[in-house]
């Protein structure tokens, strides 16, 4: 909208160690026209100040030489899945504006970065994850540094002030193909992956596991496992105080009593909830239960609970 004029300008330079397109780099929001994908430059630009791009490159480093940096190859594929793509052939957008991202490598490159991770197995996985993991102590710790906290966490009504709120949820994704473990399941046919992601800072991704497309809905082993890595992802500093959701789905006997083995911890504190968010519809069915048909609550001993205000 060329006659729309804003007065502030931001301004952002990049001391970009893998790259050096970006350095001096002038973001204003008064311009006119309009460049494509512009806004994914800053991405980009983030995952080198972090020391992503670094990281990665140094975790998938290898004994050949190549044209593009592994590492930068695969920043690139993540800001391109930011930026919309649905599809590794997408990645090619990025390449078609030189001007704008410099040297990018080719589709064709891409996958074969993607083969020689997948062939690398556990171990590369596990280089990945920590390349990861060290960007985000250094990103919050920027986060801290600016703001003295990360963001609160909203509850109903309320924002709990310095807890870490880690959201485990599984999704099924549909697939339109044969692909490597897609199966039927109960909304159609594709894959059943399973997330752990922090609340505190907009549902950025701390683990997850591909599984197929049958698994269960609420596999303890499954979710134990991704809430032990959900946690080791976390900055130190900020595995003292958690809290852990899990909706009605994924409620397992199992997964509650290694969350509370967790909350034993000495010098830690953990809290959970497992359920599903009080609607209204749930509130009119319980208004239909008739009062006679209410008790007092019984505690594991065999006490009576607390009853509560009313609400």
């Amino acid at each position: 909208m060329s006659d729309v004029r804003i007065a502030t300008k931001v301004r952002s330079t990049f001391e970009v160690q893998a790259t050096g397109w970006s350095r001096g780099l002038e973001v204003t929001a008064d311009g006119e026209g309009i460049v494509s994908h512009a806004g994914l430059a800053l991405l980009r630009g983030l995952t080198d100040k972090t020391g992503l791009t670094a990281g990665l490159s140094k975790a998938l480093a290898g004994t050949r030489l190549l044209v593009h940096n592994r590492g930068r190859v695969v920043a690139d594929v993540a800001c391109a899945i930011a930026d919309g793509a649905r599809a590794i052939s997408d990645f090619r957008v990025m390449g078609d504006q030189r001007e704008l991202f410099g040297p990018v490598a080719s589709v064709p490159t891409a996958w074969r970065t993607l083969e020689e991770i997948a062939d690398g197995g556990t171990r590369t996985a596990k280089k990945i994850t920590a390349a990861v993991n060290t960007a985000r102590r250094y990103a919050w710790d920027q986060i801290v540094t600016r703001h003295g906290t990360l963001p609160g966490v909203r509850i109903a009504d309320k924002t709990l002030e310095g807890v870490t709120c880690v959201r485990i949820d599984a999704t099924v994704t549909d697939a339109h193909s044969d692909k490597e473990w897609a199966e039927a399941n109960f909304k159609g046919f594709g894959h059943h992956p399973l997330q752990a992601y922090c609340d505190n800072t907009g549902g950025e991704p701390l683990a997850w596991m591909l599984r197929r497309g049958s698994a269960g809905s609420n596999t303890a082993e499954d979710h134990i496992a991704i809430t032990d890595s959900a946690i080791a992802a976390l900055p130190q500093q900020f595995r003292r105080r958690l809290m852990v959701t899990v909706d009605g789905a994924g409620a397992s006997h199992e997964l509650i009593a290694h969350l509370d083995k967790l909350a034993s911890r000495r010098g830690y504190q953990l809290i959970y909830s497992v359920g599903w968010a009080l609607t209204e519809r749930e509130k009119t069915a319980i208004r239909l239960v008739p009062e006679r048909a209410w008790v007092q609550a019984i505690g594991p001993r065999g006490q009576l609970r607390e009853r509560r205000a009313e609400a």
